[in-house]
């Protein structure tokens, strides 16, 4: 048994794992961000790929040992080039570093053909499989504890069963004093004024300004309870915190399905409204949901979701054609070979390689898709036109790294390691759009709408030291349109948590108790979310 082992491990299958592992653990870091099955296609074309290139260099090389080193250090270069270059930018230009990389890998390709022993390979060879099996064991570890203690691949729509659904709603009413229109607009990762000018030195009273004299509140002194945007939209939905899981389903599943299947959403149906989800590409249709549109390059799309079957359906115009979609998760999930291809060598074409692979145009944009941001912000006085009293969800994805636009909204190539100058080019044009979205409520709305401008969470890719990356985290922007006749006056402190019980006891008269003010930091963001350190003391009122 022993000598069976001793042969195997001599054999040098280490520049297979190599290949793989870096799929794995970026798999390992984004469980529940990403679709799980695509995970599968890019490990079985990097193992082709490994193959058909071992077995084309041992022809040159003729040795198995030398030929599998050198392959390492091609898989190696290839599956971290794009990581590197994002971390470092040096050079900026990523043509000039990818044709560096080529040079300098060729370069090391023919030292190796000439210069490497076999005599030195042949015995290193099963401490490098070893080395290598240890290192995949780890992510492979991680995903397997998902899938055993999770069932990450449940379909989590069928956890609806198990969580409090709505009631028999209430006929529809139309809009009205009584019931305005209530729109809740969630501009991600969108700090305060204050964090905005102390840290970036970034002037944003111009925004402000232009709010207040469409009658919004600033209630500049606002802090979320959470600064990850499941946690944070679940907790402000719900009117309440979270700390656990109680459902068969992932963390994350169990976050999005508190979002889409929210107590506000549920109590204003009883009520009459019509719920409205405008989708994000970050959390899941609902079936209960009145309307649920997403965006596609062949249009926005109308959703039915069946609580019966699972399954999901699209409209894609007139006459109606319907088809159904067996896959939820193309609605909440973002593709894996985009990410993975961002991180590789094939940075440089990845864009044109996106469009070869995705090119259904009735497919969802990805998360942070310019054209998703832009179609969302027109989308919304479709919905103010309506006369119907409707709750509709906005989340923007903006002004949340990547960078996509320029100061004239111009697509540029996605950047998530932008200067300070790109991110407030980026936000000055985004804070048009804004406005634009906000006018258009304004006037296609027949009544004066309620309108929640609140971000999620301040920012997380601020540049700064100490104590203000921290606290810059805590403190979202925050402005709230009521109608005349109706004022909230915000305590301090105050938190997000506290929102929807303002809003219900000024407008509908209800009686909700605010919850104690408490500030939580998930160490491990989407890898274990309700890990949680309670930070009030830390950050609150700060």
């Amino acid at each position: 048994m022993c000598d069976k082992l001793a042969s195997v491990l001599k054999q040098p299958f280490y520049v297979w794992l190599l290949g793989i592992y870096p799929i794995f653990h970026l798999y390992s870091e984004n469980l529940g961000l990403v679709k799980d099955r695509e995970v599968l296609y890019v490990c079985g074309g990097m193992l082709a790929a490994t193959t058909l290139a071992f077995l084309v260099a041992n022809r040159a090389m003729r040795c198995r040992y030398k030929t599998a080193f050198m392959l390492s250090i091609c898989s190696l270069v290839f599956s971290l080039s794009g990581h590197v270059y994002v971390q470092i930018f040096i050079p900026r230009s990523l043509f000039v570093w990818t044709l560096l990389l080529l040079v300098a890998l060729l370069i090391l390709v023919v030292i190796l053909r000439r210069r490497a022993s076999s005599h030195i390979l042949e015995p290193v060879t099963p401490a490098l499989n070893l080395i290598l099996l240890a290192l995949l064991a780890i992510p492979v570890a991680d995903i397997a504890s998902s899938y055993v203690s999770k069932s990450i691949n449940l379909q989590p729509i069928s956890a609806f069963g198990n969580l409090s659904t709505a009631q028999d709603a209430a006929p529809k009413v139309n809009d009205s004093f009584t019931h305005p229109d209530i729109y809740y607009i969630i501009p991600d990762g969108y700090p305060s004024d204050h964090w905005l000018q102390k840290v970036m030195r970034y002037d944003n009273s111009a925004f402000t300004k232009a709010l207040k004299n469409r009658r919004f509140v600033v209630a500049d002194h606002a802090q979320s309870n959470y600064w990850a945007t499941l946690l944070s939209l679940a907790s402000v939905l719900n009117m309440q915190f979270f700390d656990n899981n109680p459902l068969p389903t992932s963390d994350l599943d169990f976050l999005r399905l508190s979002i889409t299947d929210n107590k506000v959403a549920r109590q204003l149906q009883q009520m009459g409204y019509t719920y409205v989800q405008l989708l994000s590409g970050f959390w899941m249709p609902n079936p209960s949901a009145d309307i649920i549109r997403d965006f596609t390059p062949g249009g926005t799309i109308e959703i039915e979701v069946s609580q019966s079957d699972y399954s999901t359906a699209i409209d894609t115009g007139l006459p109606k054609k319907w088809r159904t979609i067996p896959i939820l998760e193309n609605y909440y999930k973002q593709p894996f070979l985009p990410l993975y291809l961002e991180t590789t060598f094939l940075r440089i074409v990845s864009t044109r390689l996106n469009g070869l692979f995705f090119q259904d145009d009735s497919m969802p944009y990805s998360l942070f898709a310019p054209e998703r941001f832009l179609d969302t912000v027109d989308e919304v006085g479709s919905i103010a036109r309506m006369p119907e009293a409707t709750f509709t969800i906005v989340h923007l994805t903006k002004p949340h790294l990547p960078v996509v636009f320029d100061e004239n909204g111009n697509f540029v190539e996605e950047n998530w390691q932008p200067d300070n100058g790109e991110i407030i080019a980026q936000l000055n044009f985004i804070n048009l759009m804004f406005l634009k979205m906000i006018d258009s409520i304004l006037e296609e709305s027949r009544n004066p709408p309620v309108i929640v401008f609140q971000a999620d969470h301040g920012s997380l890719h601020i540049d700064s030291d100490g104590e203000y990356t921290n606290l810059v985290k805590f403190a979202p922007y925050a402005a709230y349109h009521l109608p005349e006749g109706y004022s909230i006056t915000f305590p301090k402190p105050f938190t997000l948590v506290n929102t929807f019980p303002l809003l219900f006891n000024e407008i509908f008269e209800t009686n909700y108790e605010l919850r104690v003010d408490r500030l939580f930091e998930p160490p491990l963001v989407y890898k274990a979310p309700f890990e949680q350190e309670e930070v009030t003391a830390r950050y609150l009122g700060k």
